[in-house]
């Protein structure tokens, strides 16, 4: 992990503690430099993580800002996991389902990986603040994550591939959509019947391009906010 890399985490776990809530700002890059004894590009780098990752916003001559994203919101440019999205709720995990199989000819497509590949199918019930918040059906490439076990899907499996397996994360491509729920994840999500669900079939990839986990999460419309940190600025003529 670079340098760079460190900061933010360390960043991310002082304002998941509060640190800054007092002004909801961060110091200084130069008291942040004195701080990490690191270099302005390496601070420059730090930041502008924390700002691909919505956390963070600059107002210039002011500085670096921590946004305050509504509650059940879920950063659609987040590779990081539910825990990092939803810093100081109550988050919990029950796990319906855990095996492992063999993909067939359909799975392996959107694995992208052969047919008979073994893979871990986990089916988890998301609950924040006691309110079922979503239903996920996930699967993870064994040849990729070479272990998994149902205690690591309680909690976070992001970060047991980051701190543990020493795994960089790279990227995710998500696709939003809505469909009715089926009858299962209506009562697990506590809806009337004939509601819809909010979807994300969300692709998460090594650094090194190598897929090795597709997810499909039906969220509870009532509950889910979707947010995206457009950074592009368009001049209007």
């Amino acid at each position: 992990m670079k340098k760079y890399d460190k900061i933010a985490d360390d960043l991310k776990r002082r304002i998941n503690s509060g640190e800054f809530k007092e002004n909801n700002k961060l110091p200084t890059g130069n008291e942040l430099m004195l701080e990490y004894n690191a270099s302005k590009n390496t601070i420059t780098s730090a930041i502008n993580l924390l700002i691909n990752d919505g956390i963070l916003f600059a107002i210039h001559g002011s500085g670096f800002y921590i946004r305050k994203p509504n509650k059940g919101t879920i950063k659609l440019n987040n590779t990081s996991g539910f825990y990092i999205d939803h810093p100081g709720q109550k988050l919990e995990r029950t796990i319906l389902d855990f095996q492992l199989i063999n993909c067939d000819k359909e799975l392996a497509k959107l694995m992208e990986c052969d047919e008979n590949t073994p893979i871990y199918y986990i089916k988890r019930l998301m609950y924040i603040d006691d309110i079922p918040f979503a239903v996920e059906y996930t699967y993870y490439n064994k040849n990729i994550i070479p272990y998994l076990s149902e205690d690591i899907a309680k909690k976070s499996i992001f970060s047991f591939i980051t701190d543990d397996l020493k795994l960089n994360i790279g990227f995710s491509e998500k696709y939003i959509s809505t469909k009715p729920l089926s009858q299962e994840d209506l009562q697990l999500l506590q809806l009337e019947s004939g509601a819809f669900g909010l979807i994300i079939d969300d692709n998460v990839f090594l650094s090194n391009g190598k897929k090795f986990n597709y997810s499909k999460i039906w969220y509870n419309y009532k509950y889910a906010n979707f947010f995206n940190n457009d950074k592009s600025i368009r001049n209007k003529k």
